[in-house]
């Protein structure tokens, strides 16, 4: 049981990052990006060039993989994105202008996979590279280093939004683009910016992943109703709340079927429901997620205290 705990939070880890990237592009476009999920697609394919076909170690890759990522975010920003933008078209063409750019990116990394095969004679489906991992304790370091960088990636990203110059402007890009525009701030660039970050902890969490578990070049299709269930459980327009809803998305995904086929539950095979059933279950009976819960909860508890007796609404109320 404890390998397959240590691969769960792992995989919390990673479903996390990839969460706050989606709602982060979602918060500054105002839709969803269907293409998300093969930015860790790149960041798989580059850890496993970079570890088996050149030598390295790959925690020497991961900067690069980010930085590929990012890279790859600004040119479909650029490239599809802006485009479509000052052509008129508004959130639902981007929203189905982005399967044709995941299926030319799933194209790119089966081709490239197929020429790896035929080259290198290096396998590229079903691969690890656990091989190349330290280990600390008896632990993979993965295990460790996954959920530092986790909580760098999340707090330096909050330090950004609210204390960086450029990180306000993102928010105030997201907030209104035309009053941002017309305070001086270069929106176009706000948005490079915003897709470069979000392609870059996206491709870094596709490293994380042949460090721990099997998988295969192009094969990152799968965590993309994972990352919209997280996104919308959390609440799309919170990065905040991306991180809750990734992480209990994760455990309900994974350690709850588990924990459930070990007391004779035959529900693992499931596991790929569970995300459906969480985005369906959120969008019929809270769309704002578990952030639009938590500003009910307070809301009953605070008309619930205005009319305690002695309270300064209650008494306000008397005297009028």
């Amino acid at each position: 049981m404890l390998p397959l705990i240590v691969d769960d939070f792992i995989y919390a880890c990673l479903l996390v990052i990839l969460c706050v990237g989606f709602s982060l592009t979602h918060i500054m476009e105002k839709f969803p990006n269907f293409a998300h999920a093969e930015f860790a697609g790149i960041g798989t394919m580059f850890i496993f060039t970079f570890t088996r076909l050149w030598g390295y170690n790959p925690y020497l890759g991961w900067p690069f993989a980010s930085l590929l990522g990012g890279a790859i975010g600004v040119l479909l920003y650029a490239l599809v994105v802006r485009p479509i933008r000052r052509a008129g078209s508004g959130g639902i063409v981007l929203t189905f202008a982005m399967f044709p750019v995941s299926q030319i990116l799933v194209s790119f990394l089966t081709t490239y996979s197929i020429w790896v095969m035929m080259t290198h004679r290096f396998s590229t489906r079903g691969f690890i590279l656990r091989g190349h991992d330290f280990r600390w304790m008896g632990y993979p370091g993965v295990l460790f280093v996954a959920p530092l960088i986790c909580v760098a990636l999340v707090a330096s990203l909050h330090i950004f939004l609210t204390r960086v110059r450029l990180g306000i402007a993102i928010r105030a890009t997201a907030d209104d683009p035309e009053l941002a525009s017309c305070l001086g701030i270069e929106v176009s660039r706000i948005h490079l910016v915003s897709w470069f970050l979000s392609g870059a902890m996206s491709a870094l969490a596709g490293a994380f992943i042949p460090l721990y578990e099997k998988t295969t070049i192009g094969g990152s299709d799968e965590l993309l109703i994972s990352v919209i269930a997280g996104s919308v459980l959390g609440g799309l327009n919170n990065i905040y709340g991306a991180v809750v809803g990734g992480f209990v998305v994760a455990i309900a995904q994974r350690t709850f079927p588990r924990l459930l086929t070990d007391l004779n539950v035959p529900l693992y095979g499931l596991k790929r429901v569970v995300p459906v059933v969480v985005i369906i279950s959120v969008i019929m009976y809270e769309p704002g997620g578990i952030l639009g819960i938590i500003s009910r909860i307070r809301l009953y508890l605070g008309r619930t205290l205005r009319a305690l007796p002695g309270s300064d609404s209650h008494e306000a109320g008397s005297l009028g």
